[in-house]
């Protein structure tokens, strides 16, 4: 009864709710800013088949400003081989799922920015959102810990890029919702650093608010846990996973130590602490060149999230040996065992054998019960 009175309660207002939208790829996309009217439900789907997803970990489109005319860098190089180079080997999966999700960290933006006090500040031009159409990207988390390196002025001119390209995005500050042609949707949460205080508070609402408007799945993005570790996952990234468990969502993945770590289900959820880098064009030099795409794929029938598997497939950031290069290639045989090892190691699961087709499948898990 309750699934009828949400459809005939939807009908009417299923094409309001679901615009403004990305349109790449099969599908609909709404990123969830503040303010979005969700108080009707989207049309509740009773689709029966799977969902294709695939991660990516860190790409940075652009870098340190006193580094963009380098001979190496990444400026450089996209000018030399055109936008279809970094993602160009990756197409073999981005280009033939449902959905890719990348981790854009970084600021797109045409001004004369004042950046913000750290470190490392990285920025590109708002035409490198061609860079992520032509590697297939559909969508990119900007939760992390530089999409505000040019403070709110550079995000807001990031976000502004991504949906002038028709790329979604999603962030601590805003959830985002995919929907395909049968109505089914799958909600997307951001997540930086850690989960404490009015940062769960907010993360909490947004779940249950993906949940109310009948996401059929709701997928954790997480960007935590300590750099250059390959020990097991820290306090807040196991903090983050234990409370997106809680949740509701059916599946976390994370990023922001620049190595691979490890999988392991929590409260039966599975979680996959870092993929490393990706299109990484921060530097020219990488520490580690080893990292992972992860690819889930959700079963669903009559609506209802059944089951879930990850496949996952080694690669190195880098197409040449010296240096990068900023174009990742697939790693195989004792490259792609290495990368595993590291994942077994980091949490003491094994991630699965390596296939050079599937990648190494790992399934074996049950997913609990919606909260």
């Amino acid at each position: 009864m309750e699934k009828a009175v949400k459809r005939m309660l939807s009908a009417a207002l299923a094409a309001l709710l679901c615009l403004p939208a990305a349109a790449r790829g099969a599908g609909s996309w709404r990123t969830l800013a503040e303010g979005a009217d969700t108080d009707s439900y989207f049309l509740i789907s009773e689709y029966t088949g799977e969902v294709r997803i695939t991660f990516l970990g860190d790409c940075t489109l652009g870098g340190p400003e006193n580094r963009k005319n380098s001979a190496l860098g990444f400026a450089r190089r996209v000018a030399e081989n055109g936008p279809d180079f970094p993602f160009r080997e990756l197409r073999r999966l981005t280009g033939e799922d449902d959905l890719t999700i990348a981790n854009l960290e970084g600021v797109l933006s045409d001004r004369a920015l004042e950046k913000v006090p750290k470190e490392y500040n990285f920025i590109g031009p708002s035409a490198y959102t061609e860079i992520l159409a032509s590697g297939g990207i559909d969508c990119v988390t900007l939760a992390n810990n530089h999409s505000h390196d040019y403070g709110p002025a550079g995000y807001a001119d990031t976000k502004a890029a991504l949906e002038g390209a028709g790329i979604a995005w999603f962030g601590t500050d805003a959830p985002a919702v995919w929907q395909n042609e049968e109505g089914l949707k799958i909600g997307f949460l951001g997540v930086s650093w850690s989960l404490t205080g009015n940062r769960y508070r907010q993360y909490a609402a947004q779940a249950r608010m993906l949940r109310d408007i009948g996401c059929a799945a709701v997928i954790t993005v997480m960007h935590a846990g300590t750099e250059y570790e390959y020990a097991a996952p820290d306090s807040y990234q196991r903090q983050i996973v234990r409370r997106a468990a809680a949740c509701g969502s059916c599946l976390i993945i994370g990023h922001h130590p620049h190595v691979v770590q490890g999988v392991e289900t929590v409260d039966g959820v599975p979680a996959v602490y870092s993929l490393g880098n990706c299109v990484f064009g921060g530097t020219t030099r990488a520490k580690d060149s080893d990292a992972l795409l992860a690819q889930a794929v959700l079963t669903f029938r009559e609506g209802e999230l059944t089951d879930l598997a990850l496949h996952f497939h080694p690669i190195s950031i880098t197409g040449d040996s010296r240096y990068n290069n900023y174009s990742p290639r697939f790693l195989t045989g004792d490259g792609a065992e290495r990368v595993l090892e590291k994942m077994r190691k980091s949490t003491g699961t094994d991630p699965g054998a390596w296939d050079e087709r599937e990648g190494a499948v790992w399934t074996g898990f049950t997913l609990p019960a919606a909260p």
